[in-house]
Formats: structure tokens, sequence, C-alpha cells
């Protein structure tokens, strides 16, 4: 008898040895030849290990599951087939996105053709299919552009660099695809210090960028983001932030960027400095940043009136069609936007010279009229005219993100958003500055409806319900 039980645990150790080895290996092959060598930061998406967190929360919650998943097979059995060999595994154990320094808002990734003949037929079709065309490049690789989905594919008969992108231009992305397809300049060794930080990790999301590393998680429930930011010098921003907060708002979050930091003015200069709607409304992001200390917060809680000019045709008495402006009132949420200004500095002044203010009234964001007012420390802009009930805050937290999803839902209408609204509870995410060093603490949490069933579950299913009702209601219209 004693015999058996030894044999049977030698068995079961084999098992265990064997299954966390080939885990282990898992983890770290997958994330060879992936990443580019001058990957200034990474994202890893550990598939595998959200696709086993989700088959335990399938045999805790069978019911949910169960139901769900007929629903989501009955709303999708019109849909045509796929061909399943399309020659390249785009679900594999664990993906890793990557950013390169000077390309800003771009990610990209990496994945092995297993099969060339079976990938050229499909990426063709899938060109047919999204009105785009391929593109021979005379060094050896081809290209897809798709910019209504922001991805731009790069490939040769062995691997795809794909690039996830706000600005979906190929000539800035070009050095990094021929680093990819033609010099092989990806990550090898597994003893690459990003290798073995991402490999060793169980989390189901980690960024990483030289020390620092932020870690997502999702469980029954919530969401939990947790982490530590490192940066050249110790405290880079304040312990403490003095801010007028909304009580019970929908939405607060404010932050306080330090511009007593010439590194922080010159950073946040260099990002705004490209984007087009400081251009399209005169205004330079090195006067904008020179006006303000750098602190930011915006607050919605509740609904407004406002006139909103209609404009409309009609036939005067000689049967000619004229232009016709109508005032309509419609309901918009109250949105409070403050930032902090140099005491020396009019940036209301600035912005009325600038013609992005006149009248006292905000002329660059078309949708909602915001209403401008400066007083010594802030700028503010409401859409509300009088003022708003606020209360002073002081909080350890230079960043903090606070959304009600519940009120978010009654102040604000956003189709598609409040779809996803919801099916959430709330949200907070906040960052401190730890005193004397140069660590900044990140946390946060999601948090959804359902105590017992996992939060990406509980938002996948339900769109999936929202979207087969909106498909019924539209077939008996």
């Amino acid at each position: 008898m004693k015999k058996s039980i030894k044999i049977a645990l030698s068995i079961l150790v084999l098992v265990l040895i064997g299954y966390f080895g080939y885990t282990h290996f898992k983890k770290t092959s997958v994330l060879l030849n992936v990443i580019h060598k001058d990957a200034e930061s990474v994202i890893k998406v550990g598939v595998h290990d959200i696709k086993k967190t989700l088959l335990l929360d399938v045999l805790s919650s069978p019911s949910y599951y169960w139901k769900n998943s007929k629903l989501y097979k009955d709303s999708k059995k019109d849909d045509s087939k796929e061909d399943d060999d399309i020659g390249v595994d785009f679900k594999p154990y664990t993906m890793a996105f990557y950013s390169i320094k000077n390309i800003d808002n771009t990610l990209f990734t990496t994945f092995k053709i297993n099969d060339s003949e079976a990938f050229e037929k499909y990426i063709k079709k899938y060109a047919q299919k999204k009105s785009s065309l391929i593109t021979n490049n005379e060094i050896g690789y081809k290209n897809l552009v798709l910019e209504k989905s922001q991805l731009i594919l790069a490939w040769n008969s062995e691997k795809i660099a794909l690039a996830l992108t706000l600005d979906a231009s190929l000539e800035k992305l070009k050095v990094v695809f021929e680093d990819v397809l033609l010099k092989n300049q990806l990550i090898s060794d597994k003893n690459h210090k990003i290798i073995k930080q991402l490999s060793t990790s169980n989390d189901h999301i980690v960024y990483l960028k030289n020390e620092s590393i932020i870690r997502l998680n999702f469980k029954d429930k919530e969401a939990i983001i947790d982490g530590n930011i490192f940066t050249q010098k110790a405290d880079a921003y304040k312990m403490s932030t003095t801010y007028n907060g909304l009580p019970e708002a929908s939405f607060q979050f404010y932050f306080d960027g330090n511009f007593n930091s010439i590194e922080h003015k010159t950073a946040f200069t260099q990002r705004l400095e490209n984007l087009s709607f400081f251009s399209k409304n005169n205004i330079e992001a090195t006067q904008l940043i020179n006006k303000t200390n750098g602190f930011l917060s915006i607050g919605i809680k509740g609904t407004t009136m406002q006139s909103d000019t209609i404009v409309g045709y009609e036939y005067n008495d000689n049967f000619e069609k004229v232009a016709v402006k109508k005032l309509q009132e419609k309901e918009v949420p109250k949105i409070s936007i403050n930032l902090g200004v140099n005491k020396n500095e009019s940036l209301n002044m600035y912005l009325q010279n600038q013609g992005a203010i006149k009248n006292d009234v905000l002329l660059s964001i078309p949708y909602y009229t915001f209403y401008t007012n400066e007083n010594g420390n802030n700028l503010s802009l409401s859409t509300a005219k009088e003022d708003m009930n606020t209360e002073e805050i002081n909080s350890s937290s230079f960043f903090n993100l606070d959304v009600n999803f519940n009120r978010l839902q009654k102040d604000i209408s956003i189709p598609r958003a409040n779809e996803v609204f919801g099916l959430l509870e709330t949200l907070n995410l906040r960052a401190n500055q730890l005193k004397g060093t140069n660590q900044i603490k990140i946390e946060g949490c999601l948090i959804g409806k359902s105590e017992d069933v996992n939060i990406i579950s509980q938002i996948f299913f339900g769109l999936e319900k929202q979207k087969a009702e909106e498909d019924l209601v539209n077939e008996n219209i």
C-alpha cells in the first residue's frame, strides 16, 4: 500500500514538474523574436493566463455562462465563417506590444507566419473586404494600411510586423518594419532582462519601462491595477494637492503636472505641439504651457440647458431658398474645467488675442458652449452659466480619477459609451509620489455590477446582449 502511494506521489510530482516546466518554456519562447531590441516600453497580454482565469470562473458560475453562451451562439448563428487556416496564430499563448523612442502614439508587435501561402490568400481576401490595397515594397516586404482601424501591417514570407497607431503614416514606421523584417532586430536571448521580467510575471496584463512596472488583473466583479513608476529625479511630483472638487460628482479628475520642473514643462510642450487641435485654433503649445502651472481638473455633475443655433432652409415670397437660423434648447452635462495659471501671465487674455475665446465663450469646442472666467489662480471653463458648488479638498495624490457610472449615465449622453457605463459601477485610479524617492505608487480599481462573475465576462456578454436586443428592434422596424 505504502509503495503504491509513493509511486502515485512520484507520478504526481513528475506531472507537476512537467506542467510548470512546460508553462515556463511557453511563457519564455513566445516572447522571443517578437520585441524590438530597442523597445522603450513593453506591454504583455497573458492570453493563456486570462483564458485560465475565465475557465475557473466558468466552473464557479456555470449557470451565468450557460445562459449567456446560448445567447452569444444565437447572435452569431448567421455570421459567415472565416477560413480556419490563415497561416498565422493571432491568438498566441502570450502577446507582447512595444513602443519605440521618437515614434509617438504607436504600439508594435510581431507574429510568426506558419504558412505563407495560406496567409497570402487570407490577407488578400481581408484587404478586399476592407477596401484597402496591398502594396509591394521593392526591398522585400508588403504593406497594408487600414486607416479606419488605425492598423498598418508589413510582412514577408516569415513574419508580420503590426503597428497600432494614431498616425497612420507608413513613412514614419518603415524604419521599424525594415528592422523587424529585413534586419531581424528582435530580442532572441531568453536571458535578456525584458524577457526574464515578462516570462516570470503571472499578471494578466503587465507594462514595463526600464524599472517601472504596472500590473492589471481581472477578478470577480473588479479589475485591479497597481504598480510603481520610477522618475529620473526624486520628488518629481508634489506629495499633496489642493483642488476644488464637486461633491457626489459623476466624473472627477485632476492632475498636478508640477510645472515648477523645467523637465515637465518641456515634456508636455513636446507632446502638445504636434496636436492639430492647437494649430487649428491658432494656439502655440509653448505659450499655453508657459502661462499655466501644470494643474488641470475636470468635473461632471448634473445637467443644464443651453441654446443651440440650428440652420434650416425656407423659401421666401420670391421662391428663393434662404437660410434661416433658429435657437433650440438642448440638455447638456454640467462640466467644469479648471486650468491652473501663473499669476503674472493671463491665459484668458492670450486665448482672446488668438481668437479662441470671444465674449467669454470658448470657441474651439463646437458641441458644448463653455463659458470662461479667470481669477488669480485658475482659468475656469463651464457649460453652466451659474457657479457650480465645489468644496476645497486636500489630497495626497497628484493624479486622481473617480467615476460613478450610474450617475454618469444620467449626466452625459454618448450612445455606445453608455452601453459600457450600464455594465459598471465605479472606477478609481490614483498616483502618489513617495516622499524623498523617485518612486510613484499607482493604484486603481474598476468595479462591475455582478459580484460573482469575472469583469471581462460581464462586459463581453453585457455588450453582446445589448447588441442582440438592438438587432431584434431593428428587425421589427
